[in-house]
């Protein structure tokens, strides 16, 4: 699952890592998470999780690897997805079902989802935006979610 999201990551701006864990992946300072790491990680306490759904369509993927370089110069969303909420890296062509009934990899590609069943509570456009500003709005939305979850 992790083939072309290594590609990613080493696309961003930063290093490559790999946590103890091998669904998780560093880039940038983001710790990001496998579907099963951030289910398990809700478990020990509800948070909303941002979900990037990197994908292989060329009119998709010059975009969505814009912005994946853009979220980690962000300082405030750093420290938002390595505090209160978590960050979550999936692939469109490999993603789990229920999370693809809910519209990843279709209707949204970048997206804050409710700890409870992982539905959408915000979805970001991704190709009109500046990936710097983009970052900054994912940032704000993030950090006034993250409260009512706390």
């Amino acid at each position: 699952m992790f083939g072309r999201i290594k590609k990613l990551l080493k696309l961003s701006l930063s290093h490559d890592g790999s946590s103890a864990e091998s669904g998780e992946k560093t880039s940038g300072g983001i710790l990001w998470r496998s579907y099963d790491d951030i289910l398990a990680l809700l478990n020990e306490r509800t948070r909303p999780v941002l979900a990037f759904v990197s994908d292989r369509d060329g009119t998709r993927s010059i975009f969505l690897r814009e912005i994946f370089k853009a979220l980690p110069k962000n300082e405030k969303l750093r420290n938002v997805l390595n505090g209160p909420c978590g960050a979550m890296l999936l692939e469109a062509d490999s993603l789990p079902e229920d999370l693809a009934a809910l519209g990843a990899g279709s209707q949204y590609h970048i997206a804050v989802l409710a700890p409870a069943g992982l539905t959408p509570l915000v979805v970001f456009n991704y190709v009109t935006k500046n990936p710097d500003a983009l970052a900054a709005e994912i940032a704000t939305v993030l950090e006034k979610l993250a409260p009512h979850w706390a």
